[in-house]
């Protein structure tokens, strides 16, 4: 059953943290470690940085790390998984402080664990305290804060997707959950400049968005009102490559591709994306690898039994493929 996080923003709020009463476990990674001390020295009973996501190394931590009353996880995706990791085992209370908003992993119930490589979720804890300073967000790199927005503007493919699932396939569509996620996606269009430029506003406005969009998906059973045919993409272009990419990267290429092969605006797709600072163009991925992520999709979507989607009933010829290639290299930084 979901449940609404407690969550405090403002400059400086991660003071809150030397109040917290018991023994106190801090996770986090040397770089989010050493900025948050920089801002506000604080010294907990016990620190571990977070080396990997591997199932056994989560499973050795919960058993050779102190006890404790308080889990506070300090960083981004893998700090805050890997402390609601410990939360859940232990079943103490957890404080989350994300110093980059560039995933929603903060405000899920799921743990994003890897067993053999492959991304799995486990578990089932709602973050209910959520510490949100703009001092400590702000000072990470923008592009990792902006990429924050791709899981909202997949609203955009995913309801498409979803609208032809339930069409071609019968499966079970709701459209009162459609139009909650379509307000999210007008919310995003309406402060891409804030998300951009990484303003108070633009870093409550993606949290917000994460917690609308988590209550909802979480509430309706599945992901599918934000997730379709852009996230395959992603999925194919990780597995491929063995790589991993940042999520916003892959999922704005994922956006700019589908919302084609979709006839779905495109245009205005990759005006949302492009506004709001997704790097779309992918730039840790070469021209071949986007090439061939995109030709094999859908072998790679029907050998692994992903969901229905575009990817099913449009063919995705040498000529697109060529064409969404052309639009990345004109949006390219020079």
């Amino acid at each position: 059953m979901y449940k609404s996080p407690g969550i405090k923003s403002g400059f400086g709020v991660a003071r809150e943290l030397k109040e917290l009463p018991g023994r106190v476990l801090a996770v986090s990674m040397e770089i989010p470690w050493a900025l948050l001390q920089s801002q506000m020295p604080w010294e907990p009973d016990h620190v571990h940085l977070v080396d990997d996501m591997d199932l056994p190394t989560l499973e050795a931590a919960d058993r050779d790390l102190p006890a404790c009353d308080v889990v506070v996880g300090v960083g981004g995706g893998s700090c805050c998984d890997f402390a609601k990791y410990l939360a859940w085992k232990r079943g103490c209370r957890m404080v989350l402080v994300p110093t980059i908003i560039s995933v929603d992993a903060p405000l899920t119930n799921m743990i994003a664990v890897r067993v053999d490589k492959t991304v799995t979720y486990i578990g089932d804890i709602f973050p209910e305290e959520l510490l949100v300073d703009y001092a400590l967000v702000q000072a990470a790199p923008p592009e990792l804060n902006r990429a924050g927005a791709c899981d909202i503007a997949s609203i955009h493919t995913g309801l498409f997707d979803w609208r032809l699932a339930h069409e071609r396939t019968g499966e079970k569509y709701d459209a009162a959950v459609a139009a909650l996620a379509e307000e999210c996606l007008e919310e995003l269009d309406r402060n891409a400049e804030e998300v951009y430029n990484v303003t108070p506003k633009g870093i409550d406005t993606i949290v917000d968005l994460y917690r609308r969009e988590v209550k909802f998906c979480t509430e309706f059973g599945n992901s599918r009102p934000e997730e379709g045919a852009e996230h395959l993409v992603a999925y194919a272009l990780e597995h491929l490559t063995r790589r991993h990419f940042l999520h916003g990267d892959l999922v704005g290429l994922g956006i700019f591709a589908m919302s084609r092969l979709q006839g779905n605006r495109p245009e205005w797709a990759e005006d949302l994306i492009r506004r709001c600072g997704l790097r779309y163009w992918c730039p840790d991925a070469s021209r071949e690898e986007i090439c061939t992520a995109l030709a094999t999709l859908r072998a790679f979507v029907e050998k692994n039994s992903f969901f229905y989607s575009i990817v099913h009933t449009a063919e995705i010829t040498p000529a697109f493929v060529e064409s969404v290639l052309a639009g990345l290299e004109k949006a390219r930084p020079q």
